[in-house]
């Protein structure tokens, strides 16, 4: 590419019969010095999501198809709202799983190969639109957009990448944080786990001083320890698979390791991420059946509409105090929940969320990564459309307002741009982000329940009318 950039500037004067002092005169007056970071090419080279995703025509030709520029499939907007930055990032891709770690598994690895391979014949690429994993991200920053950065370029490499060898090791550095994590172990992972790091003596830690605490401890872990021994660990081919939860999971948690180094401690980022796969051969805006995964931290929000009532279905629940067992979860480690002035919730009187990358300075308390996981299969015709929303949108708007206002226009792009609008016209303080994803059942008549509210809240709740009262 830098070759290719030098070639094109230099290659006019060449024409010209230029002497070749004047020429590295004019070049290295233009441009500045370029470093290259060989480690950044090599991690390229061998990254598997791409940005396309991979359609057949009538005719059998294949054609890529890009999708955070595909408008009438994937529609986004965002805005700063009033404040001094955007810190919603956003993301489109289509990914591609890797191989369990015994390379000669012949067990069933559906959880592991949930993408059709794409074949390569004489250099053609082949079908490859049965089985895609479209991934499609939001992240919504606070304290800064480092963290949100970060996960846009690196938390869909970790989903790609992870391998069941990599559990032992990731639940051990979590450990060593002590507070909420000194006995962590996430049920779903415990399958994953050896006989070493399920041990009561791994799972206890120093700072437990009291005999009780103790006891209670080792009780605990030997009765998981009995548990898994029903469903033996020890066995390789069980070890190699992955299921899906079990993926996200560990990719979560790994990605989390990474930024407790990487950027500052009262920095962090909400993430919901939709991995949508078509199960019945055809693209994902015609398939007659989905899957749809979503895994979730924080408070923004993945909704689906659905086709024949036009209810939005929630996908998420927000991690906030407010929610019995997020408040139940932290002040069993010493988190604590004050309420401001303006009457919101705040972890430690700090932090609105309960879970959320980053914020390493209150992970102790529980502020964990370790994602929420909801996977449904529905049927094409039953659901019009996906939207993912932060919070700028959800704090002025129900869940059945942001639905409803998408149905109302006619390709998904428009959508996401009249309701980031009317997020700001009904006086939105955040940053607004969203993201609506085209289904098969996009453009049915839907009934709009909130059109009469809508209309209401515009005429008397937006701060200009406000104002003029």
């Amino acid at each position: 590419m830098i070759f290719q950039q030098i070639i094109r500037t230099v290659s006019p004067f060449i024409k010209q019969n230029i002497s070749s002092s004047t020429i590295n005169s004019y070049y290295f007056r233009s441009f500045k010095t370029i470093k290259i970071d060989f480690r950044q090419i090599t991690q390229t080279s061998v990254h598997r999501s791409h940005e396309y995703y991979l359609v057949k025509s009538p005719h059998g030709e294949n054609y890529r198809l890009q999708l955070a520029k595909s408008r009438h499939l994937v529609g986004t907007r965002t805005s700063r709202g009033n404040r001094e930055s955007n810190e919603d990032r956003h993301q489109a891709l289509v990914l591609e799983f890797n191989k369990p770690d015994n390379a000669n598994f012949n067990g069933n690895v559906e959880h592991i190969h949930m993408d059709k391979k794409i074949s390569e014949t004489n250099g053609q690429e082949e079908e490859g639109k049965d089985g895609q994993i479209c991934y499609f991200a939001l992240f919504d920053g606070h304290g800064g957009s480092q963290c949100a950065d970060y996960l846009v370029d690196n938390l869909h490499k970790r989903i790609e990448d992870i391998q069941a060898s990599n559990a032992d090791d990731i639940i051990s550095q979590w450990r060593k944080v002590g507070g909420y994590f000194r006995r962590f172990m996430p049920p779903s992972l415990v399958p994953l786990l050896s006989p070493e790091t399920l041990k009561p003596t791994n799972i206890r830690q120093n700072t437990i001083t009291s005999e009780e605490n103790s006891n209670s401890s080792r009780h605990s872990s030997s009765k998981e320890l009995s548990s898994s021994s029903t469903n033996p660990v020890s066995n390789e081919s069980i070890k190699s698979e992955l299921t899906l939860e079990q993926r996200l999971t560990l990719s979560f948690l790994k990605t989390d390791l990474e930024l407790r180094d990487s950027i500052g401690r009262s920095i962090g980022s909400t993430a919901s991420i939709a991995l949508v796969k078509s199960l019945g051969g055809r693209t994902f805006w015609s398939s007659e059946e989905l899957e749809i995964t979503v895994a979730h931290v924080g408070d923004t929000r993945v909704l689906l509409c659905d086709a024949h009532s036009g209810n939005a279905i929630p996908l998420t629940f927000d991690h906030h105090p407010s929610s019995v067992t997020e408040l139940d979860r932290l002040q069993k480690y010493g988190g604590y929940v004050i309420t401001d002035s303006f009457g919101s919730e705040m972890v430690l009187g700090k932090l609105a969320n309960t879970r959320a990358f980053g914020d390493s300075k209150m992970k102790r308390y529980g502020i964990s990564a370790e994602p929420e996981i909801i996977s449904k299969t529905v049927k094409g015709d039953d659901v019009a459309f996906m939207v993912l929303v932060s919070d700028g949108v959800t704090s002025v708007l129900s869940s059945q307002e942001i639905v409803d206002c998408i149905k109302n226009y006619d390709n998904v792009t428009t959508g996401a741009e009249k309701l980031v609008e009317l997020a700001e016209e009904l006086g939105s303080d955040d940053n607004i982000t969203a993201m609506v994803v085209r289904l098969p059942a996009w453009g049915i008549k839907m009934p709009d329940h909130t059109k009469a509210l809508r209309k209401y809240r515009l005429e008397n709740d937006r701060p200009a009318m406000k104002r003029r009262v």
